[in-house]
């Protein structure tokens, strides 16, 4: 398969948040870590949660504004 160990597992959902950060910094990564990222992606419960967390309405304005 093409998720760490073949199936999506433990391993894989701890490195979905580093699959996060580097698709949204578009980090370059050779052709087979673009691979899995993208299985990661799309796998049905890191949809939900990135639609979760889009859905979330508080916000910790600090952290919210850019630097100067």
């Amino acid at each position: 398969g093409p998720f760490l160990f073949g199936t999506f597992g433990a391993a894989d959902i701890f490195y979905a948040p580093v699959v996060s950060r580097f698709i949204s910094y578009q980090v370059p990564v050779p052709g087979f870590a673009a691979s899995y990222m993208q299985a990661v992606w799309e796998h049905d419960w890191m949809r939900q949660w990135v639609a979760a967390s889009e859905s979330e309405e508080w916000v910790i304005e600090q952290y919210e504004t850019q630097p100067a």
